[in-house]
This record gives C-alpha cells, structure tokens and sequence, in this order.
C-alpha cells in the first residue's frame, strides 16, 4: 500500500540518516524515494545533505513524465525509481545506495546466481538471481534504461548491481527496503570472498587527521587502500564516486615523499598512494577528507577484484566528465538551502 504524502517524507528523511549512519553511502550520495500512489512518489533532492533535510524537501514526483511539485530539484536518479514504481507495483519503498561489497561486487557486471552462494533466508529476501544493470553515467537515460531492463527481466529480485556504481534495493515498505539493503551486503560480501578465495578485510581505518595551510590531511591505512599501495602504480577509477569525488586516476608516490611531490600527484584531486603505506587524502575540509577516505576503500576493494579479474575500470572519458560535472556543479548543491528547477 502507498504511504500519505507526509509519511512517507518523513520515512525518506529517516532512510538518509540510516543509510549515512551504516555507512550504505557517503555525503549525498544515493537517493530515496517512497510511493505515495499509482502515480506519484516522493524523493530526495539533489546534491543535498540528508543531515539538514526537511520534509518540504522531498519532492512530490510524477512516474509518468518525471515532472516535479515545488521549486526543489529532485534527484537526478528519479527516473530509475519511477522504473521500480512502473514495474513492480507491490514496491512502495526504493533506496540507491553505494554500499561497500556490493558496489565493489559490481565491477564484474555479472548476474549471480543465488542457489550455491545464499542461504534459503536470504534467498527469500533477494529473489533467485542478483542481476548486475550495464553501466550508465550518472542521470542518463542510459543508465535508467539499463536499471530498467534488469528489474524487468529478473521479475523477483529485490536488489539491482549497477555497474561500477552501486546498487538500486527494493521494498514493500520501509523496512522491506532495508532489509534487502542489509542482506544484499551480507550475500555480496560471501561472493567477493568466494571469488578471491579469501576472507573480506574489515572496513577499519587507522587515520592521523590534521589542518595543513587551509586544508584537511589524512594519512589512510586501511586493508584495501594498503593492498593496492603495495602495488606502486596508479589506479584508474573502478567506480564512478571515486571519479567524481578523487580524480580521475589516483597516482603512487614512493613512501616519506615529500608535501611538494606529494601534492603534485594529487594535483587537482584528492588522493595519492604511498608506496607500500596508504594514501594521502587532501580534502577542503575534515568533512569532504572523512568522505573521500570511504570512497578510497570501496573503490579499493573494487579494483582489487576488478584486477584480478581482468576488467577494466570506468573508461576515461566518463570519468573526466564525472569528475568534471561533480567539481563544477554537484558539489555545489550540498551546501546550498533549496536547490531550483
């Protein structure tokens, strides 16, 4: 059953902050929508912080064109969720997230079969099969067609990979949604270890943070950032927020480098590899550094299983016009108070 128009805000405001709390997405990334009838859900803005959210900014969206109520922009991923609404009309409750395994799980755009990789709860949870929707840039019909056609063709799976991206988690109701969010991290986590034959690292950061002239620092030692150190070269994004977020590639510095050799590597990013000792995330400001450093780990562990494997990272073209769009406008909006049409 659809929930009432100011219910259902409150749940997408709810939604942001759990998802922020459990580390299923950074900054404001992903997005949250909720039916509120056959023809309308409500979403989250774009580029806002969920933190600051009222529920005069979830916007009142139609399925039908993707025309909006008010002057607040809504997110530019809403046509994705009116595909869910269309399509699966028991789905009142839709969560984008950029959750760790699952997102790193994507690089191999691969549909996993769930009967020797989940247990029989998390099959009923799931669905048989968790397709993997071919990429698509951020807010194109692209990506909207190809999330689309996956949902379409797997009539009973709950949660979508999108390639190189994340994941798109469907749900009767609020806690359906999660519950699939939840699961999903849990089943992609038994598959990337599977697959490496080894077990996932715990998403631990041993951090030394600190102002340096008008900028944050901070030294990452965490499992897949040093994993990836150790290889002394540069690593080309394998998921797009890395992109947006730290450059288009994330250049190696031998270790105890100093700032000047250090900055220029990073250049007009935000991260550097130090050989055999982490990365260097120099950000704006501790936020933005704290952000930037739960990427940097995500995308780690992406490319590590993107290495071995033997695929290749998002092409360069895309990632200098994410970086590029992220930079001269996305960025903007976080600070913003209302974001118009």
């Amino acid at each position: 059953m659809a929930y009432e128009r100011e219910e259902a805000r409150r749940l997408v405001i709810r939604a942001g902050k759990e998802l922020v709390k459990n580390g299923l997405i950074a900054r404001t990334w992903g997005n949250i929508s909720a039916r509120i009838s056959d023809t309308q859900f409500v979403i989250t803005p774009s580029g806002r912080s969920y933190e600051t959210l009222t529920p005069e900014d979830i916007v009142v969206t139609n399925m039908d064109d993707l025309s909006w109520e008010g002057d607040v922009k809504p997110s530019s991923e809403k046509g994705v969720h009116a595909e869910a609404y269309l399509l699966r009309p028991e789905v009142n409750f839709v969560i984008h997230t950029h959750q760790r395994a699952a997102s790193a799980l994507s690089v191999l755009g691969e549909n996993f079969v769930l009967e020797d990789l989940a247990d029989a709860r998390e099959r009923r949870i799931l669905g048989d099969v968790i397709p993997t929707a071919g990429y698509g840039m951020n807010a194109t019909e692209r990506l909207t067609r190809n999330v689309s056609r996956a949902i379409e063709e797997f009539e009973d799976s709950q949660a979508v990979l999108m390639k190189n991206h994340g994941a798109l988690c469907l749900g009767q109701n609020y806690a359906g949604a999660f519950r699939t969010a939840y699961t999903l991290e849990e089943v992609s986590e038994k598959i990337y270890a599977k697959i490496l034959g080894e077990k996932v690292a715990a998403d631990e950061y041993r951090r030394l943070g600190k102002s340096v002239r008008g900028s944050y620092c901070i030294h990452v030692h965490s499992p897949y950032v040093c994993r990836m150190s150790r290889r002394g070269t540069s690593m080309r994004p394998y998921l797009d927020d890395l992109a947006q977020i730290a450059g288009t590639r994330i250049r190696c510095v031998p270790n105890h480098a100093s700032g000047r050799v250090i900055r220029r590597a990073i250049g007009s990013g935000t991260a550097v590899f130090m050989k055999d000792n982490g990365a260097y995330v120099i950000a704006k400001d501790q936020d933005e550094a704290e952000a930037v450093c739960l990427v940097l780990e995500k995308a780690c562990m992406a490319a590590v299983l993107g290495i071995t494997m033997g695929v290749p990272p998002v092409d360069r073209r895309s990632a200098a016009k994410d970086r590029r769009m992220y930079v001269q406008s996305y960025s903007r909006l976080r600070d913003e108070p209302k974001t118009k049409s």
